[in-house]
């Protein structure tokens, strides 16, 4: 009968190389638990935004319609003109426009975040495809290793209770490193999702900038061209920032320590101010609601960044943390492999 150390001695380069590959690999379980989770997360803000766009695209259809009545309603506009109405006519109409074209750009700006959804959630499951392979070969290898220790350690080892308590130890170690594990990774999540809030927020930023140049220059004869140059990057700012403000609150949900950021009111244009009663008090008017809006989406940046480095100074202690439980956990493989072969040895030397 083959002895129990000629077995050990046969293993030896096998359970080297399981042990290899189990600790390149210890990362990708609780990875792959935390990139299920944001995944989950972001499909089902896909869901809401989804609900949300069938809504505006029926309000659309609806203010289109109104609009097109007005606009396009000969005999109306001659019966007012008759009844000398024709102003009241006039404001109708421009107000079945203006609704018309305030939830054209509602849907358009909802469109733009799905769009975004879609690209983040892409990129989510290529990054759990990875982890998925790292995972099973996690998996493969703990498999490979319980049937080489279960090829030596046939059934219960109560006479060697040393052993038991080893393995005991290694195996709370792995408990406390699995969890380390899951909270390092979703403070790493938090921190790329901050990373790209950050983003976000400082076209936002940019964007103010832009349409605070415009209404510069509207105030001094821009004339329409302004204005709509002024809509446009109003309406780029406004997008930045709700793209921004979800991606924290999304952070948010998967750390306590993370805060959703102040109130900011983004200027709008009105269709009535900006066009058919233009002059240049209510340019200036508008200007210093643009002002306002900077100062608010600063404070947003500020708070943003200050979170941004809260989660960086987390994730840089759980690594360190993390070492350590990777560390004692590596001790304690080592502590149970050579108590293992301990029990190898003697065992053969009593035969």
């Amino acid at each position: 009968m083959e002895s129990v150390q000629s077995k050990i001695q046969a293993a030896a380069p096998r359970n080297q190389e399981l042990l290899q590959t189990l600790s390149e690999t210890d990362y990708a379980k609780p990875a792959l638990e935390q990139q299920k989770r944001y995944i989950a997360d972001v499909e089902k803000e896909i869901r809401q935004l989804d609900t949300r766009l069938k809504e505006l695209e029926q309000r659309r259809k609806k203010e289109l319609k109104e609009h097109e009545k007005y606009r396009d309603s000969v005999m109306k506009r001659f019966a007012y003109k008759v009844s000398r109405k024709q102003e009241k006519f006039d404001v109708q109409a421009e107000k079945e426009e203006r609704e018309y074209f305030e939830v054209l750009q509602e849907e358009h700006k909802a469109n733009e975040m799905r769009k975004n959804l879609g690209n983040t959630l892409a990129e989510a499951q290529r990054q759990r495809s990875e982890l998925e392979g790292a995972a099973s070969n996690h998996d493969q290898a703990q498999r490979g290793l319980d049937e080489l220790y279960d090829s030596i350690f046939e059934g219960p080892t109560p006479e060697f209770p040393e052993e038991d308590s080893k393995e005991y130890s290694a195996n709370d170690a792995l408990n406390q490193y699995h969890n380390m594990r899951v909270r390092v990774e979703s403070e790493t999540q938090v921190r790329n999702i901050l990373d790209n809030a950050l983003q976000k927020i400082s076209i936002a930023k940019y964007a103010l900038a832009e349409a605070r140049s415009h209404s510069r220059m509207d105030m001094f004869g821009g004339g329409m061209m302004s204005d709509m140059m002024e809509r446009n990057a109003l309406s780029k700012g406004e997008v930045a920032f709700t793209e921004a403000r979800m991606l924290v609150e999304q952070a948010s949900r998967m750390s306590p320590e993370v805060h959703p950021l102040p109130q900011v009111n983004i200027a709008q244009g009105n269709l009535m101010s900006d066009v058919f009663f233009d002059n240049v008090f209510t340019d200036m008017q508008f200007h210093e609601k643009i002002k306002q809006s900077q100062f608010e989406l600063e404070r947003a940046v500020k708070d943003l960044q200050a979170q941004r480095l809260n989660a960086d100074q987390r994730s840089t202690s759980l690594k360190q943390q993390l070492r350590q439980q990777s560390q004692g956990l590596e001790s304690a493989r080592v502590a149970l492999q050579k108590v293992r072969e301990d029990v190898f040895q003697n065992h053969a030397a009593s035969q």
